[in-house]
């Protein structure tokens, strides 16, 4: 009973430290709130190493070597984390990280001061009628808004004053402004605040965190490929014949892809270019839905991204005409498959035509995926914003969620613009490779119009 209360006491704790480090970071600054939640995670890490070394040290088996060897695991690991807190302290706000270490603390209190009333005759008498019920509800809520509204503007006056001193410096022409200013100005629409900006702002000058940022689109892409070669290779390293829930779905996954490409493609090609575009299809998939997480960003939203994508497709593409066709039925490709004297004398105009054509598919396919996904962003944004300004009144450092209908439409279209892609990649393919087993189809068709 004990280790499971500790247990509930550790996920409240989180979900309460991160809301509050959210808060903070909002109203006040990122490094406030990245300081919080640092304390908040010492100290869990600590009392989840502490109930290690007091299970080991009580258990009936402690002499043993098992649980000699998991008390020593849990020492060392409390040593190494006191280490992590000096470097803490040195180098964020000691005020913020005090103020997180005590939050599994102040959620025991709670909890302890909660099993004391909930039983009580005083909470049965005021549950026991739904307006002595809704009426405490309202005081606790006109109770947390004049609280927050008084901190609101405290920290407004504050940032006045920070904002004042900052033109100040600007107008004497010192460069001490941007010092204080704490982060480089940054023009453009803004999508939401991923956990690179959000270190970027907190620690400017750290060069690992200016790496990050500066490759920020290529650090999540790279990341969603492993997550997704971890997912394949969990899903595949031991196979059964009744399969679980995730090889049950990767199977599902394949399955459909194959029947989409191999309807396309036909039974003789369709295996072949299977595991690229099956890969195309669910490496952009995920991008595209991985900017819906909080604090994370979908590549796709970059253009960088989505030209090498193109860029990729159009190249194999050339490739596949090459292997397939031979260089000169490519060439023969290009001019239109001249056969008649009317066909060859159209060849200084079909073929810049058909070379212009293929140089335009990487550029449809780039700038349809990043204006989809960005402008998805751009959307969330947009309403996100304009929930905030609506309660901007009471300066609170929330507003309404008018996001949360869009994120539904940001799953259809994020799939479907997935499937566009694929399917757009598909057809380039199959327009490189032989015709020569629809030709009785043709004929067949051409006789049938006769």
């Amino acid at each position: 009973m004990g280790l499971e209360f500790l247990t509930r006491v550790r996920r409240a704790s989180l979900l309460a430290g991160l809301v509050a480090a959210l808060l903070v970071a909002t109203a006040s600054r990122p490094l406030h709130g990245l300081a919080l939640f640092a304390g908040l995670a010492w100290c869990l890490v600590n009392l989840f190493l502490i109930e290690k070394l007091i299970v080991a040290a009580t258990s009936p088996d402690r002499n043993t070597m098992p649980a000699l060897v998991r008390a020593a695991l849990a020492i060392g690991g409390m040593v190494a984390l006191f280490t992590v807190g000096a470097v803490l302290l040195m180098r964020l706000s000691a005020i913020w990280l005090v103020i997180g270490f005590t939050f599994p603390f102040a959620v025991i209190v709670l909890k302890a001061v909660s099993l004391l009333i909930l039983p009580s005759k005083f909470w049965r008498r005021v549950t026991g009628s739904r307006w002595r019920g809704a009426a405490l509800v309202a005081l606790l809520v006109g109770a947390a808004w004049l609280l927050i509204s008084s901190a609101g503007g405290a920290s407004q006056r504050a940032h006045g004053a920070h904002a004042a001193r900052v033109a100040a410096a600007q107008q004497a022409g010192g460069h001490e402004a941007k010092a204080e200013a704490g982060e480089a100005e940054e023009t453009g629409p803004q999508k939401f605040p991923n956990v690179i900006t959000v270190l970027h702002r907190a620690l400017p000058g750290a060069p690992w965190v200016q790496f990050l940022h500066h490759y920020e689109a290529i650090v999540f892409s790279l990341f969603i490929a492993l997550m997704l070669s971890l997912l394949a290779f969990l899903a595949t390293r031991n196979p059964q014949s009744i399969p679980g829930p995730l090889q049950n779905v990767v199977e599902w996954l394949v399955e459909k892809l194959y029947d989409f490409v191999v309807g396309i493609l036909g039974p003789k090609y369709g295996p072949r270019y299977l595991p690229f575009l099956g890969t195309l299809f669910i490496y952009i998939l995920a991008m595209n839905l991985f900017g819906l997480i909080p604090f994370m960003d979908s590549p796709t939203s970059s253009l960088n991204v989505t030209v090498a994508l193109a860029l990729v497709v159009f190249v194999y593409s050339q490739y596949i005409g090459f292997r397939e066709l031979g260089v000169v039925g490519y060439f023969d490709h290009l001019m239109g498959n001249p056969r008649t004297f009317i066909g060859w004398v159209l060849v200084p105009l079909m073929l810049p035509i058909h070379v212009m054509g293929e140089l335009a598919k990487p550029i449809s396919l780039s700038c349809r995926l990043f204006g989809n996904i960005f402008g998805e962003d751009m959307l969330l944004v947009a309403f996100a914003t304009l929930g905030v300004t609506t309660l901007s009144f009471a300066h609170l450092p929330f507003g309404i969620p008018w996001q949360v209908p869009f994120l539904f439409l940001a799953l259809l279209t994020s799939t479907l613009q997935a499937l566009v892609f694929t399917v757009l990649s598909t057809i380039y393919f199959l327009l490189m490779l032989p015709h020569d087993d629809h030709a009785p189809e043709a004929e067949a068709q051409h006789a049938h119009a006769h």
